[in-house]
């Protein structure tokens, strides 16, 4: 029995809706299960204790809307009141007072007869009336946290139990949602489906319409927004129709999509603006860290830019890049074409035709040459010295080969950044270039970059790659912002002047493979400096001097710098470097003593290194924080390692291959507690692989080919998981071996809690 009518008569209804079917209108909605049951977890309106806050973000188009509207349906009914609030950014703007007396009057089921004249009175109200309540409200397309603040303010205005969804393209205004729901765009069927719909009355295209469908819908990129707009709009259209109509959106967007779309870009502020322009007329798939480089240099704030674009679901970045949808991309270069005519040039017949004429060309900001536009200018000779001369308000410049019949008689002196391949000419015009921030020259003919002394206070980046003509690095005195200096592959670079050791903002050297490059400056003070590479400089004899103050430099690199002879003992005065790499370094003929004693030290690389060395640096060392050591082809034996050699308390990787005289097992390696990951390729005078470190993970022992005793690993190493034996027969000699072999091949995964174990045993 139940204890009062309204309760008897709340189950009598619950039993009724509970278990509705969708109503007409959702039965046209494609997907919308799976996107309803994702929502509605997130919302867990089974909690009746508390209060949640859900937001739905994405692009303008994406369903948001259309998502809310169908789980507000569902679930209304249990709640004491609610509320649909649709276009809040629209109708706030005309007095957002209306929007609380509709809050009002449809949770509270009445008339509500106060007249609201002011928003903080409205808010107030909203407050004392539902603190109570169990309350369902949605907020449709809010862009703006005052819209919030006068109509659910915080998690306290609305009684326990209470549900708020706020639908928007801005994620920085759901900081104080419980969740977050991201709708995907429509997968093909699905696509296929509700573009069909709208364009047949049916689930899929009719016969001959089949491949005009599929053109559409790779245009619309599987937005729900543009597949309903153009099914729409092709309806009963002929064939010869769909064509005209499809070459015209590859020109010119469908204006009721672009509208939509543009409210996200309206919202920004101009330099976002600017950016967003940049990414869609260039940057679209481009590496984050570059664009931002690019960005910076051209003189926005990329950080809080990119940042910015992907809240408001103009961009995405994932796997470090940067993404954008095309329907967003095809928008934006709309908006150049309408807006900021001749802004941002990025195709070939736009150039040449602007050249040809010589009109407008100081509405030129920027030009980037793609691939495509590279392909099409080789059937020209390129223009003329004089190109860039009316390009009075360029910022960047990105082309490619013989864009000029001859080296450029000047470059404009507002380009902020310069990045050109395959530069066909021996040198370049700096002289005006006060506002420069990047140069890129890379894979080209340049042999000097600049004669003498040049003033270039902005300069942050030098790029210079694959520069192979150029012999002799110029005096950079006058440049002494730069923080970016890479020379890698100048193959013919044989000195650098002594300026370049005083760069003291200078964040990352790069000089690897220049192969003939026999000196630095003696003495190098780069007080900035986190990264020195200099891999494959094979001529290299000598290292500098390094200053004390240099405390930032992390990272050395001086791989296969097969002539060096010294390190200087200054080194090992660097307090924060973590990666030494002196692997093939062979003619070294001492390490300094001291290295031992470099307690942040993480990763040393010895490989090929002479024994002597080897000897005397594992006698001294006190190296506790290493993580990983190589000491790969070094001719170690088994009495070369100390007892204490547990004193590498921290190590985790340990390589030995190639170690030829290496014939038993060194047992002081069983100490290392840390060691996960060991290497014995090639140690073909190995017998004996016995007393592992308790935590190994990983062993590879490939082409051991005296290898002829080993434990059974699958007992007391519950956390190794690969292992690689291959060409490693010897093994086989002993029944007891084959034993063992046979036990890890067939080791079931399931005796090791939490971790996938596979042995790669190959004999």
């Amino acid at each position: 029995m139940y204890r009062c009518e309204s309760l008897f008569i709340d189950k009598i209804v619950q039993e009724i809706l509970g278990d509705r079917q969708p109503c007409g209108m959702e039965k046209n909605l494609i997907d919308i299960e799976s996107r309803i049951d994702k929502l509605s977890s997130l919302l867990g309106v089974e909690a009746t204790h508390e209060v949640r806050m859900v937001g739905i973000c994405g692009m303008g188009g994406i369903g948001k809307t259309t998502i809310a509207r169908a789980l507000f349906r569902r679930i209304s009914y249990m709640f004491d009141g609610s509320s649909f609030v649709k276009g809040v950014r629209e109708n706030s703007k005309k007095d957002i007072c209306v929007l609380q007396q509709k809050i009002l009057k449809d949770v509270l089921a009445t008339h509500h007869e106060s007249n609201i004249t002011d928003p903080d009175d409205g808010a107030g109200l909203i407050q004392t009336r539902f603190c109570n309540k169990k309350v369902l409200l949605v907020l449709d397309d809010v862009d703006d946290d005052k819209q919030l603040e006068f109509l659910a303010a915080t998690h306290e205005w609305f009684g326990a139990g209470s549900r708020i969804i706020i639908t928007t393209r801005n994620e920085h205004l759901l900081s104080d949602a419980n969740a977050i729901y991201k709708p995907a765009i429509l997968l093909k069927q699905h696509a296929v489906e509700l573009f069909s719909r709208h364009a047949f009355r049916k689930n899929s295209p009719p016969e001959g319409y089949e491949e005009l469908s599929n053109r559409v819908i790779r245009y619309t990129g599987g937005l729900p927004l543009a597949l309903k707009v153009l099914g729409s709009f092709f309806r009963k259209r002929e064939a010869s129709v769909w064509e005209s109509a499809l070459n015209r959106l590859a020109k010119t967007p469908n204006m009721e999509i672009f509208e939509t779309l543009k409210v996200s870009f309206d919202g920004l502020c101009d330099d976002d603006k600017k950016i967003f322009l940049d990414i869609a007329c260039f940057f679209k798939g481009r590496d984050e860290e570059e664009v931002a480089r690019v960005l910076n240099g051209c003189g926005f704030d990329a950080a809080i830019g990119i940042s910015t674009l992907v809240e408001k679901s103009l961009i995405t970045v994932s796997h470090k890049r940067i993404h954008m949808h095309d329907v967003l991309q095809e928008m934006g270069l709309e908006i150049v074409r309408k807006s900021y005519p001749n802004s941002r040039i990025c195709k070939w017949e736009e150039i040449h035709d602007l050249i040809s004429t010589n009109s407008n060309l100081e509405a030129v900001e920027a030009i980037v040459c793609t691939i495509a536009f590279s392909n099409e200018m080789t059937e020209i000779q390129g223009f003329r010295n004089d190109v860039f001369k009316s390009m009075k308000n360029i910022r960047l410049l990105d082309i490619y080969r013989d864009f000029t019949s001859s080296k450029p008689a000047t470059l404009p002196d507002k380009l902020r950044w310069l990045s050109w391949l395959m530069y066909p000419f021996s040198s370049i015009p700096v002289e005006n270039l006060r506002k420069l921030v990047g140069l890129e020259i890379t894979t080209g003919k340049i042999q000097h970059l600049w004669m003498g002394y040049k003033f270039l206070p902005n300069l942050k980046f030098i790029h210079l790659h694959h520069s192979s003509f150029m012999e002799s690095f110029p005096d950079v005195s006058g440049a002494p912002n730069v923080e970016r200096l890479i020379l890698s592959g100048c193959t013919k670079l044989t000195e650098v002047h002594k300026s370049l050791g005083t760069f003291r903002k200078l964040v990352y050297l790069n000089m690897s493979g220049c192969w003939k490059l026999k000196c630095l400056p003696s003495m190098i003070e780069m007080e900035s400096l986190e990264t020195l590479d200099l891999s494959d400089c094979y001529s290299l004899e000598t290292f500098p001097e390094i200053s004390s103050r240099m405390e930032k430099l992390s990272y050395i690199y001086l791989f296969e710098c097969a002539r060096l002879k010294i390190l200087p003992n200054s080194i090992c005065e660097l307090k924060s470097l973590k990666i030494l790499k002196l692997s093939l370094c062979m003619a070294l003929q001492q390490l300094p003593k001291e290295l031992g004693n470099m307690e942040k030290l993480q990763e040393l690389w010895l490989g090929s290194l002479r024994p002597s060395n080897i000897n005397s640096f594992l006698t001294w060392t006190k190296l506790c924080c290493l993580r990983k050591l190589d000491l790969s082809c070094t001719q170690i034996e088994e009495h070369d390692f100390p007892s204490n050699f547990h004193a590498f308390s921290s190590l985790e990787e340990l390589h030995l291959s190639g170690n030829s005289k290496l014939v038993r097992f060194p047992t002081s390696i069983s100490h290392l507690s840390r060691l996960k990951h060991l290497e014995l390729n090639d140690c073909r005078q190995l017998q004996n692989i016995q007393g592992l470190p308790s935590g190994i993970q990983v062993l590879k022992a490939s082409n051991c080919i005296s290898l002829k005793e080993i434990e059974d690993l699958t007992e007391e190493y519950v956390w190794l998981y690969k292992i690689f034996l291959p060409s490693c027969e010897r093994l086989l000699d002993k029944q007891e071996n084959k034993r063992y072999l046979d036990k890890m091949v067939q080791q079931s995964f399931l005796q090791v809690p939490t971790l996938y174990m596979s042995f790669y045993v190959i004999y």
